[in-house]
């Protein structure tokens, strides 16, 4: 079995957010990343300058050929193709970062003797400095065989992250619950900042103002928990002020109405475990389903 170190040398097939994101933290930890290549030469000589040691190199089978684990951090689409654009050695690793995709894209270098792994971190990568600072407390998931999941694992702690272990049947639901909190939560800021277009404010200027609102939903969920952390006038009861809500927007905004009649309706069992009583629960519920 071959064994896998923190001395094993590390390349980066895609220079994308995430891939310069891992690898300048790696590097900070004190693993040899010494390879990069993309599909713009440019991505990947940018990528190499973050990183003493680092060489970018035109093509993907160049960059593979110099290390002894190879991260493909390409697009979800790309990863197979360009794994199978290259020539694997025996017991050299390939790991793609992934949330939802299984190593069932690496059949072809694991035919070729290659060791197949997924290490994918559960965040939001805007730019590639904000993703190193974001990557300490961030979960990883990991889905590998036995010669190189303690590898990674390992890794994981090294960068400050969090390490879980998932099935192939399991990852496309964990990586659904990260587009929920991720893409899906910055389109509701944005459809949440709109709403001040009504009031004589831009989308902008509510995005702003809703922010600091966001950043202590986050403290109270990480300091009480759900449903502890659920406030408002559901939990409340304020049958009164939710219809006042239903009203404005059907007659302001009656676009978002569907929305919003979603969102209440999916989030009122917490609602009830946070206190508010069955009785009013179903009061609450039939009224929005009348708007819905």
């Amino acid at each position: 079995m071959t064994e896998f170190s923190r001395q094993s040398k590390v390349a980066f097939l895609g220079a994308g957010k995430v891939g310069g994101s891992l690898a300048l933290a790696l590097a900070n930890a004190g693993y040899p990343v010494v390879a990069v290549a993309s599909r713009t030469p440019a991505s990947a000589h940018t990528f190499a300058a973050r990183i003493d040691g680092c060489t970018a190199y035109q093509s993907y089978q160049g960059a593979a050929d110099v290390s002894d684990v190879a991260f493909v951090t390409t697009s979800d689409d790309a990863i197979g193709p360009v794994a199978a654009s290259v020539v694997w050695r025996q017991g050299q690793a390939v790991v793609h970062c992934s949330g939802a995709a299984s190593l069932d894209l690496f059949d072809g270098p694991k035919s070729q003797g290659a060791v197949p792994g997924a290490f994918h971190p559960l965040q939001a990568f805007s730019s590639v400095e904000n993703g190193v600072k974001s990557i300490p407390g961030t979960t990883f998931s990991i889905e590998a065989g036995d010669d190189i999941r303690p590898y990674l694992e390992q890794m994981a702690h090294d960068i400050g992250a969090n390490p879980i272990f998932l099935k192939a049947e399991d990852k496309v639901l964990y990586h659904l619950s990260g587009v929920l909190m991720g893409n899906l939560l910055t389109c509701l800021v944005g459809i949440a900042g709109g709403v001040w277009e009504h009031i004589g404010y831009t989308r902008a200027e509510g995005v702003k103002a809703l922010v600091p609102m966001m950043r202590a939903v986050a403290d109270n969920i990480e300091a009480s928990g759900i449903p502890d952390a659920v406030a408002g006038p559901y939990p409340r009861g304020d049958v009164g002020t939710i219809r006042k809500h239903l009203e404005a927007l059907r007659e302001r905004d009656p676009g978002l109405l569907p929305l919003y009649c979603e969102l209440a309706l999916a989030g009122l069992p917490q609602a009830v475990e946070r206190g508010l009583d069955e009785d009013t629960a179903e009061e609450i519920s039939l009224m929005i389903k009348t708007y819905r």
